[in-house]
């Protein structure tokens, strides 16, 4: 029998993508691990470029390659990860004994590990040392195929290593369909030894010599030009155009079957069987369902992998082309795929793959065994710390639910399983509904434990997606005794949750503390420690909380330590080392698997104390890297304000009221610094008297008085800003009273706030200096010891203005030179032209003309350039000019600009 030539034996059309590839390589070896991103539509020839591109490496590079079937996310997680592990446990020779995690995937390694959430990371830290062992001694490609059928657990051990190799010579390559680039792909795109290329879809040239290499023979140019048309330029769609006549279809999974159905009857036969299994099947499992092994199967075998139908993927096949897969499935009549999926399932029921087998189960209305399956499929992905796919499974098992599952299957645990899975996983509002559902079903009178444990995960669910967990905390603790576990535990996120309002707190965080000492409960002390420490400002009981914290197997508790331990040096003016305590953290959270959670969270600590400690470049590169990665909508929310606050300090007003636009309307308890950014904001935009109403709004937030002094005052700090730009010299006694009234409103929500520290005592001395226009050396002394450059900058710029007033112009002028530094060196923009045109002796006086004196006046009153010139009468060309020359002379970027400096030296 001739074979016929399908796939073509000439690489066609990548040759700088493989030099792209190559380059990688060269960097991974030279400077250290490097990433290689392969993008392209499906049959665009992806993983034809990485076939390619191992055949040219030769022995001198060692080339592993794990491939996410379509089936992969009803498999059994890190399906790739085992497929490379496995090759590269041989490649070392590993004895029993030295990675016992690797173990509950390969057991000839000895006895497994523990599961608990800590081995997570221990198996983790097992295939990197795997990994950099093997590379030592040559390189080493490591190939993920496939990545958007991904399951999440695959994902995440894929960001752990990109983030943490560190032996050079190690090339991670990855292959994907776009758009599905999602947090992981996002972040592998900034990391600095990343190539990414983009397959395109060949062009005429390329398809005619595609075509000549398949045929054997040139094709004329008409035929090219009809393949070319017809396929787009795709690869496999060319392979499946090239012996096809004029009356082949056009559709695509016809032309796709064109191959399948010339095959013989038992060949075409067995291309149906693997079709069913969705993508990967292993040797055995193929021969069980076909019902033959040996010599025949192996024949039929050759011929679809010499037709390039199928490929051989380590102990079993593959479709060389989803898509050929899935035109061939779908070939099926109903009942054939109802039988094999139920084959399958036969087959795999005393196996290892209850995912798997939950999948074929429920294809083939086995609803029974597809439920079961997915039980136990949930339970080994908890185990493999793979929460996603925990939940998927779970879900699976609600939909499948039987009341008469049988002794041990109770819809309530597994409700209350999956609301606890979403919280890993951070799916927040899916578990909401799981709790939801499993309260409805319980008689909280009768089951008191199990409805508050509902409770309890129902309220972190709300407290992480909305902050609006305290009620079904304190409706929890109704329900349980007095010194009971789980009551010391509901009371320690009760306490958190009520946080910063402290009276409130308090007692439940040292109840809290008082049962986990009773108790010895170490997750019922760790936090009553943080919150006991937190308003005693106490570290010794915040470094024992990290200290349990580091014993247990919660790294979501781990990761709150941190937290609580930045607040506190935030207050006490220690940013820096602030910053070293939440950048820990993060880098802890991305280990751990906790990065898009804790991690984001962490992540608006951190761009606080950068922002405070004039460290903007970095402050604006985390803030900005967090919010690509889709953390959820509170950490969101915070990190979009600091965000605003700093684009609106560098004056890049539309990124600030881009920023300010999604955050405005946010619950006023949860972000009560987005009233700062909007009134900043307004006055910026020179509309002092908006920002005037928005201050009145946020004076008026009950949140006001729920909130730490040291997060409020800020915002009492730009409203007074806000009244300096409405006291013009032009304003008149009306206009005086209204903002001496809003000063003493300011200064009586001053006085009612306690002082939290040395920041807060910072704040407190700057916003009196605002208020009473004295004070100011002190708050310039005050902000110098906390190191702090724009605030101090900001002081100094006012202190001039005052020292300006009294007639001392050489005073002025030696703080006004410190503050344009410390300005410049910022790249604080509009701060830095008020110092410069502060600087300048009295600019307008000697560069203004007459009339350009005039028209300055009638801008400070807020007349259009058409209505100055029917004022002067002239033309609207002509007022146009003089307001050009006027902003020039006046070093003002716009009118509202012009007219503060108009009001400021006097010339309206």
């Amino acid at each position: 029998m001739v074979t016929r030539r399908v796939v073509s034996p000439v690489f066609v059309g990548r040759i700088e993508e493989l030099n792209q590839l190559g380059a990688a390589l060269d960097a991974a070896v030279e400077h250290g691990p490097a990433v290689a991103l392969v993008a392209g539509e499906a049959g665009i020839g992806k993983s034809r470029l990485l076939a390619e591109f191992t055949r040219s490496l030769g022995p001198q590079v060692r080339v592993v390659t794990g491939v996410c079937a379509e089936l992969g996310r009803d498999a059994l997680p890190y399906a790739p990860f085992v497929t490379v592990l496995r090759t590269l446990l041989r490649v070392e020779g590993v004895t029993p004994g030295p990675y016992r995690q690797l173990a509950r995937w390969f057991p000839e390694l000895g006895e497994s590990g523990d599961d608990t959430e800590s081995g997570k990371h221990r198996l983790y830290e097992e295939v990197l040392t795997l990994i950099e062992r093997v590379s030592a001694d040559r390189p080493l490609v490591v190939t993920v195929e496939d990545l958007h059928w991904a399951d999440a657990a695959t994902c995440e051990l894929l960001g752990f290593l990109a983030r943490n190799l560190t032996r050079p010579g190690v090339l991670l390559t990855v292959t994907y369909r776009p758009p599905e680039a999602g947090p992981l792909l996002s972040e592998l795109v900034r990391r600095p030894r990343t190539t990414r290329l983009r397959l395109d879809r060949l062009g005429e040239q390329d398809v005619g010599r595609q075509l000549a290499a398949i045929l054997g023979t040139e094709p004329g140019p008409a035929a090219v030009r009809r393949v070319h048309d017809r396929s787009d330029g795709n690869p496999l769609f060319v392979e499946a155009l090239a012996r096809a006549d004029e009356r082949t279809p056009d559709d695509a999974r016809h032309l796709l079957l064109a191959g399948p159905r010339s095959l013989p009857g038992p060949a075409h036969e067995l291309l149906r069987i693997a079709a069913a299994a969705g993508g990967r099947v292993c040797h055995r499992l193929l021969a069980e369902v076909a019902g033959q092994d040996g010599t025949e199967l192996d024949v039929l075998l050759r011929e679809l992998v010499d037709r390039s139908l199928l490929v051989t993927v380590d102990d079993g096949y593959a479709f060389r082309h989803a898509l050929i897969r899935d035109a061939v499935y779908e070939d099926l009549l109903p009942g054939e795929r109802a039988r094999l999926h139920g084959r399958y399932a036969e087959a795999l029921r005393a196996g290892d793959a209850p995912a798997e087998l939950a999948a074929h189960a429920l294809a083939a209305g086995d609803r029974a065994l597809a439920l079961s399956a997915a039980r136990r499929g949930a339970d080994q992905a908890r185990r493999s710390y793979a929460y996603a796919e925990q939940v998927r499974l779970l879900g699976m098992v609600l939909d499948l639910w039987d009341p008469d599952a049988g002794p041990g299957v109770d819809r309530i645990d597994v409700l209350t399983e999956a609301a606890e899975a979403c919280m890993l996983s951070g799916d927040y509002a899916r578990g909401i509904d799981h709790a939801d559902a499993g309260l409805a079903a319980l008689d909280e009178k009768r089951e008191p434990e199990r409805a508050s444990l509902l409770l309890e995960h129902r309220g972190r669910l709300r407290h992480r997606l909305n902050a609006t967990g305290v009620s079904d905390w304190e409706h929890a603790l109704k329900l349980l005794p007095p010194g009971s576990a789980q009551r010391g535990r509901l009371l320690g996120v009760l306490a958190m949750g009520l946080l910063p309002e402290v009276d409130r707190a308090r007692e439940s965080f040292e109840e809290a503390l008082a049962i986990g000492r009773a108790t010895g409960d170490a997750t019922i002390t760790i936090r009553g420690l943080l919150g006991v420490g937190s308003m005693t400002r106490d570290l010794g009981m915040l470094t024992e909380a990290r200290a349990l914290a580091e014993r247990l197997d919660s790294n979501d508790l781990l990761m709150t330590v941190p937290m609580y331990e930045a607040t506190l040096h935030t207050r006490a003016g220690r940013h820096h080392r602030a910053i070293e305590v939440a950048d820990e953290g993060m880098r802890l959270a991305r280990r751990y698997g906790l990065g898009r959670s804790r991690g984001a969270e962490l992540a608006r600590y951190a761009g606080h104390g950068l922002i405070l400690a004039g460290r903007w470049d970095e402050a604006n590169t985390l803030l900005e890297e967090t919010l690509r990665t889709g953390p959820p909508p509170q950490s969101e929310r915070g990190l979009r304000t600091l965000a605003g606050y700093l684009s609106l300090l560098r004056g890049d007003l539309p990124a600030a009221a881009e920023a300010a636009a999604a955050v405005e309307h946010s619950a006023a308890g949860s972000l009560f610094s987005r009233h700062q950014l909007l009134c900043l904001l307004s006055l910026a935009q020179g509309d002092a008297e908006r920002a005037d109403l928005l201050l009145e709004r946020a004076l008026t937030d009950p949140a006001l008085h729920q909130i730490y002094s040291s997060d409020a005052r800020p915002v009492l700090i730009a409203g007074a800003l806000v009244q300096r730009a409405r006291l013009s010299p032009r304003a008149d006694a009306g206009q005086r009273q209204r903002v001496a009234d809003r000063q003493a409103q300011l200064a009586a929500a001053d006085a009612a706030l306690g002082v939290d520290g040395k920041l807060d005592q910072a704040w407190h001395t700057m916003l009196r200096a605002l208020i009473e226009d004295d004070g100011w050396d002190h708050a310039v002394t005050t902000w110098r010891q906390l190191r702090q450059p724009y605030e101090l900058a900001l002081c100094l710029f006012h202190s001039a203005r005052t020292v300006l007033t009294a007639g001392d112009r050489p005073g002025a002028t030696a703080h006004l030179r410190e503050a344009a530094s410390l300005a410049e060196e910022l790249r604080a923009a509009p701060l830095a032209r008020q110092i410069t045109q502060l600087l300048r002796p009295r600019p307008a006086q000697d560069g203004l003309t007459e009339r350009e004196r005039e028209v300055l006046r009638l801008i400070a009153e807020g007349l259009s350039n058409r209505q100055i010139a029917a004022r002067l009468h002239i033309s609207p060309s002509t007022a146009g000019v003089h307001v050009s020359h006027i902003l020039t002379k006046l070093d003002a970027a716009t009118r509202t600009e012009a007219a503060a400096i108009a009001f400021r030296e006097g010339l309206t």
